[in-house]
C-alpha cells in the first residue's frame, strides 16, 4: 500500500511508521463519502475493527446512548430482533460491544478467525447505517423508555432508562455528571450523553430518528482497522456498505464555554440508618489542557500518581493526616479537553470550604517548595513501564488502540499521536530537574480559572424521598392523561410485548452469517508449569516470551486461619505497601518500587486443590530482568519489615475498605450477590465472603465504630505476619524468559517457621438474603451447587450461551427492562443466574426458574452456533503475561489438561438431549440460595423469596 493508491473507493493519504508498536499506520479517505479510515498494519492474529461517529449531545435525554443500543436491534440486511445477541451466541469474537462517549459513539469488534471477523464487520456496518429502529418504534420503547399502566398506577421502564437509574445511584457517576454541568455550563460537555433518568422520558421517537439521520452518515465516520488482516477484503466490504451515500457536510463541533469557577451542592444516597456525619464527599474538577498537548497529558498522569496514588503520596497524606477525610483520589478524564479531578471522601459537610482551601494551600506549598525530583522520577518511571508493557490482558490491544486513536482523531489530530509516546517521554524526562512540573501543577490547579467543586451531601432518606417524588410525578401525569392517551400507552405496551414474543422469521434468521464447527481452532495447550522445591518453599516457573520482564507472585498459605480471622488477612493485604518499614518510610518504599518495578501490589487469593481450599496472602510484582535484585530487596523489605504500629493508617484503611464495598454493591451488586449465593455451598466463596464480601464489610463497620477493637490491631497483625510470612508456607511463581535463580533468592530471604495446619472453611448453608442498599435498580441472583453439574461443565457452558444470549436476553433484558442478565456455571458444580440493573427482581427470579422448561423445549435443535459461542468464550485472548498467569492459576487449582480436554469435547458434542440434563440441574438450583441487592420497594416485591434482610 502506497500513498495515492486507490483501493475500493479509498485513497491512501498518509503513511506513518509507529516504532513503539513495530507497525505502519495508513490513513485513507473514501473519495465518494469522505469517510476516514485508519489502518494499523502490524503482526497480530487478532483482527480489530471499529467505527466511530461524532455525536455531540445537545441535552440530557441520552439520545445517542439509546441509538447505540437501538442500532443493534436489527437492520435492513439482518432483520432480526437482535443480531447483536445472535452474534454473541455463535461467534468466536474476542470483543463485541459499543460505547457512548461524551461526544462520539464507537462500535468495536475483534476476532482471530477471518471469516468470523468479516461477518462481524458486515453486521455492524449494516446495523449502524440502516437500522430497523427507523421503521419500528417498538425498538425505541424497549431500548429507551416507555410508560406502563397496570390499570391503577403508571410507571416507566426501558433498558437505557434502567441502566442510567443504576448509574445515578452510584456516587461516582452522579458526581461526574454534576461536575461536568458545573464546569461546562451550557456547552456540549455539560450534557450527559448517557442520559439523565429525569430527562430520558422527554425524548421522543421522532427526536431519535432525527439524531440518527443527522450524524450516522459515512461523511461523519472514522473507521479503524488493526492486525494481520487482508486489507483489500476489508476495504471492499466497507465500500459495499457506504458507496451509495453522497458526501455531506456535517457539523459535529463541540461547544466550549468560557472558563468558569462554580460551586454547587447535590445530595446523594447512603444506606438507611447510616450516620451521615462523616460521609460527605467533595469533588473538584479542573479543566486543563486539550487533546493536542500530548506532552502535558503524560505529565499530568505523572502528577496524579505523584500526588495521590497511595495513602503516603504527598497530597493525599496531608489530607489524611489533617483528619479532613478518610480517602482521596486524583485522576484525569480526556476528551477534547482534559479534566483533572480530586475526589475527597468521608468528610464532614461543614468542612467543605476548609478542605478546598487546604488543597489549594497544600498544592501551592508543594509547587513553591519544589516537587521532590527523585519521587517525581519514580512516578515517571512507573508511567513509562506501563506504556512500554502495553499489556491489556483479555482486552484486545487493537480495540484499545482504536479507542485511543478516536480520542485524538475525532478533533482533527493526527491518529498516530495517540500511539506514540517516545518523544513525550523523552521531553518530559528532560524537564524533571527544571521547574516544569512545579509550574504545570500550579497552572493545572490553583491558578486555573476553569474549575468547579461539587459538595456531595449524604442523605440516608434520599431514596425514600425520590421514590415518593417519582410516584407523585407519575400520579400527576396519570391524572392528566386523556382516555385516548392512556389507551395508546396500553396499546404501545401490548405491541411491544407482541413484537418481543413473536417468533423470528426463519428467513431473517438465515441472514445472520454463521460459522461451522470446522471454523473452531484447535485447543491451544497451556504453557507448561515447572515445579521445584526451593529451601523449603515451593517454586513454580512458566517460560513465556515476556520481552525481558519477569512477573512474580508470592503466595503465603493462610489455611490455618479460622473463618472469623480471615478479615485480618485482607486488612494486612491492604496495609502492606502503605506502612513504614525498617529501612524506609512508606513514601520512599513506594517510590523505590515505582523507580525499579512495573507492579507491586498485595492482595488475597483463594485456590482449591486436592479437596482443600486455601486462602493466601498474595504479593504481585513485575520488573525488567535487569532489575530483579531490586525486586528481591523491595519485596522482602515490604513483607518482613513493615511496622504495623500506625493507628492512623489502620483507621484510614478500614474506612476505605468499608466505603469501597458500599460503592461496589451499588455499581456491581450482581457480583457481590453471586458470591454470597455460592457461599451457601462452597468453601471458596465462603472464604471470599470473609475476605472481601459482606461478612468482611460487617467486620470493617464494627472496627470503624469501635476504637478499643482497633487499638488491638497492631499486635494482632504483627503476630499474624510472624506466623504467616515463612518459607514453609511460601509458593513463588515466576512467568518470564528465565527464572535465573530469582525464586531461590526470594525463598532464601524468608525465615523458617511452621507450615499451616489446614482448616477447611465451611459453606454457610442455603441462605436467601436481601441486601438493602440505596439503589434505584436491583441485582437478583439465585443458584445452587448441584450434584452432577461438575461432570457436565462443558455442556453447561453451551447452556450458558443459550440461556444468557437467548432466553434471559429476551425475557429479562428485552421484556423485563434489565440492563443485563446471565447464566453462570462454575467449576465445583455451581449453577447460578444473575440480573444487572434490574427494575423487577421478583419477576426475574421467576424467569430464572422457568429457564429449565425453555431448555427442555429445544428438542433436537441445532446447537452449532451456541457451541461456537461457548468455545469462543472459553478460548480467551492472552498476552505472554496472562498466558503464564492462567497456567499458574490452573496448576494451583488442580485443573489438568485432561479436564480441559474433557470439557472442550463435551462442548463440541452438545445436543438438545444434553440440555434436558441441564434443565434437571436447573430445577434443583431453583430451590437453592437467593441473594438480591435492592431498595425497600424491591424488598416488598420479593418477600416470598427472602428469609434474611441485611443492610449496608
Amino acid at each position: 500500500m502506497k500513498i495515492n493508491d486507490k483501493i475500493f473507493g479509498f485513497a491512501v493519504k498518509r503513511e506513518e511508521r509507529i516504532e513503539e508498536l513495530c507497525a505502519t499506520l495508513y490513513e485513507l479517505e473514501h473519495e465518494r463519502t469522505g469517510a476516514k479510515l485508519c489502518y494499523l498494519d502490524r503482526k497480530d492474529e487478532n483482527m480489530s475493527f471499529a467505527i466511530s461517529f461524532a455525536t455531540p449531545p445537545e441535552d440530557d435525554t441520552g439520545v445517542f446512548h439509546i441509538i447505540e443500543h437501538s442500532v443493534l436491534c436489527g437492520s435492513e440486511k439482518y432483520p432480526l430482533r437482535d443480531p447483536f445477541a445472535e452474534l454473541l451466541k455463535g461467534s468466536l469474537n474476542t470483543f463485541l460491544n459499543a460505547m457512548t462517549y461524551e461526544d462520539r459513539t464507537v462500535y468495536p469488534v475483534s476476532s482471530r478467525c477471518e471469516r468470523d471477523f468479516l461477518n462481524l464487520v458486515d453486521v455492524y456496518l449494516d446495523a449502524v447505517l440502516r437500522p430497523n429502529f427507523k421503521k419500528n418504534s417498538a425498538i425505541f420503547r424497549q431500548e429507551g423508555w416507555h410508560y406502563e399502566y397496570d390499570g391503577e398506577t403508571l410507571s416507566r421502564s426501558g433498558v437505557v432508562y434502567n441502566e442510567m437509574k443504576g448509574a445515578y445511584s452510584s456516587p461516582e457517576d452522579l458526581a461526574a455528571a454534576e461536575l461536568n454541568r458545573a464546569l461546562y455550563g451550557e456547552g456540549t460537555y455539560a450534557k450527559d450523553s448517557g442520559g439523565d433518568p429525569a430527562a430520558i422520558p422527554t425524548l421522543t421517537y421522532s427526536m431519535l430518528l432525527a439524531a440518527h439521520d443527522r450524524y450516522y452518515h459515512p461523511s461523519n465516520a472514522q473507521i479503524f482497522l488493526d492486525g494481520s488482516l487482508d486489507i483489500e477484503k476489508l476495504l471492499s466490504l466497507i465500500d459495499s456498505h457506504i458507496r451509495t451515500y453522497d458526501r455531506r457536510e456535517i457539523c459535529a463541533e463541540c461547544i466550549i464555554e468560557s472558563p468558569r469557577k462554580v460551586t454547587r451542592a447535590v445530595s446523594y444516597e447512603i444506606p438507611e440508618g447510616e450516620d451521615p456525619t462523616d460521609r460527605a464527599r467533595l469533588v473538584i474538577g479542573y479543566c486543563f489542557s486539550d487533546y493536542s498537548r500530548t506532552e502535558e497529558l503524560v505529565a499530568t498522569t505523572v502528577l496524579c500518581d505523584y500526588l495521590c496514588s497511595t495513602n503516603a503520596s504527598v497530597l493525599k497524606h496531608a489530607l489524611l493526616e489533617a483528619g479532613l477525610c478518610r480517602d482521596v483520589a486524583m485522576y484525569t478524564n480526556r476528551s477534547k479537553l482534559q479534566t483533572v479531578f480530586i475526589e475527597v471522601r468521608d468528610a464532614k459537610a461543614e468542612n467543605f470550604e476548609k478542605i478546598e482551601s487546604f488543597i489549594d494551600e497544600k498544592i501551592r506549598e508543594i509547587a513553591e517548595k519544589g516537587l521532590d525530583r527523585e519521587n517525581l522520577a519514580a512516578s515517571l518511571n512507573y508511567t513509562e513501564f506501563k506504556l512500554r508493557e502495553s499489556d491489556f490482558g483479555a482486552m484486545p490491544s487493537g480495540v484499545i488502540f482504536a479507542l485511543s486513536v478516536f480520542g485524538i482523531w475525532r478533533y482533527g489530530g493526527a491518529p498516530e499521536t495517540a500511539l506514540r509516546y517516545e518523544e513525550e517521554l523523552r521531553s518530559v524526562r528532560e524537564k524533571i530537574n527544571t521547574d516544569y512540573f512545579d509550574r504545570l501543577l500550579l497552572d493545572m490547579t490553583v491558578n486555573n480559572p476553569h474549575r468547579a467543586a461539587i459538595y456531595m451531601l449524604p442523605d440516608p432518606t434520599l431514596s425514600e424521598k425520590r421514590a415518593e417524588a417519582e410516584a407523585a410525578e407519575l400520579a400527576e401525569i396519570l391524572k392528566n392523561l386523556s382516555r385516548e392517551e392512556l389507551d395508546r400507552i396500553v396499546a404501545d405496551r401490548e405491541a411491544l410485548t407482541l413484537w418481543q414474543e413473536s417468533e423470528e422469521d426463519e428467513e431473517a434468521k438465515a441472514t445472520i452469517p454463521k460459522l461451522s464447527i470446522s471454523d473452531i481452532p484447535k485447543d491451544e495447550p497451556r504453557l507448561p508449569v515447572t515445579e521445584k522445591s526451593e529451601d523449603g518453599a515451593t517454586a513454580l516457573f512458566v517460560k513465556s516470551p515476556t520481552g525481558g520482564i519477569s512477573y512474580v507472585n508470592l503466595y503465603f498459605d493462610a489455611s490455618d486461619l479460622q473463618a472469623e480471622e480471615l478479615w485480618q488477612l485482607a486488612l494486612m493485604s491492604s496495609l502492606l505497601g502503605n506502612l513504614d518499614t525498617a529501612k524506609w518510610d512508606a513514601l520512599t518504599l513506594q517510590n523505590k518500587a515505582k523507580a525499579s518495578l512495573g507492579a507491586l501490589t498485595v492482595s488475597t487469593a483463594v485456590a482449591a486443590r486436592d479437596g482443600k481450599t486455601t486462602p493466601y496472602l498474595k504479593l504481585t510484582a513485575s520488573a525488567l530482568d535487569t532489575n530483579l535484585d531490586s525486586l528481591t530487596e523491595i519485596v522482602t523489605e515490604l513483607l518482613l519489615s513493615s511496622d504495623y504500629n500506625n493507628a492512623k493508617e489502620i483507621e484510614n484503611t478500614l474506612s476505605q475498605a468499608k466505603s469501597a464495598f458500599e460503592d461496589a454493591t451499588l455499581s456491581s451488586g450482581h457480583s457481590v450477590a453471586l458470591n454470597r449465593v455460592e457461599a451457601s455451598y462452597t468453601s471458596r466463596a465462603a472464604i471470599n465472603e470473609y475476605l472481601s464480601g459482606y461478612e468482611a464489610y460487617l467486620k470493617y463497620k464494627e472496627l470503624c465504630d469501635t476504637r478499643e477493637l482497633r487499638e488491638a490491631l497492631p499486635s494482632t497483625l504483627k503476630c499474624l505476619a510472624h506466623r504467616l510470612l515463612v518459607k514453609e508456607r511460601l509458593t513463588v511463581t515466576v512467568v518470564g524468559g528465565t527464572d535465573d535463580g530469582l525464586s531461590s533468592r526470594l525463598a532464601a530471604a524468608f525465615p523458617g517457621g511452621e507450615a499451616a495446619e489446614h482448616i477447611e472453611i465451611q459453606p454457610f448453608g442455603v441462605r436467601r438474603d436481601f441486601i438493602l442498599a440505596p439503589t434505584k435498580v436491583a441485582y437478583a441472583t439465585a443458584g445452587a451447587v448441584v450434584e452432577g453439574a461438575e461432570e457436565l461443565m462443558g455442556t453447561l457452558k453451551v447452556a450458558r450461551s443459550i440461556l444468557s444470549y437467548e432466553y434471559l436476553w429476551s425475557t429479562v433484558r428485552m421484556a423485563g427492562g434489565a440492563y443485563g442478565a446471565g447464566f453462570v456455571p462454575r467449576r465445583g458444580g455451581l449453577v447460578a443466574f444473575y440480573s444487572y440493573r434490574d427494575p423487577s427482581p421478583a419477576r426475574t427470579l421467576g424467569c430464572f426458574a422457568d429457564s429449565a422448561e425453555y431448555l427442555r423445549s429445544l428438542g433436537e435443535a441445532d446447537l452449532t452456533k451456541f457451541i461456537i459461542g461457548a468455545v469462543g468464550e472459553a478460548d480467551v485472548l492472552t498476552t505472554p503475561r496472562s498466558a503464564g498467569a492462567i497456567a499458574i492459576a490452573e496448576y494451583m487449582n488442580g485443573i489438568t489438561p485432561g479436564e480441559r480436554s474433557k470439557n472442550r469435547e463435551a462442548m463440541l458434542n452438545s445436543s438438545g438431549k444434553d440440555m434436558v440434563k441441564i434443565a434437571n440441574l436447573i430445577d434443583e438450583a431453583a430451590k437453592g440460595a437467593v441473594c438480591i441487592v435492592g431498595n425497600r420497594e424491591h424488598l416488598a416485591s420479593c418477600e416470598n423469596h427472602i428469609e434474611n434482610v441485611l443492610k449496608l
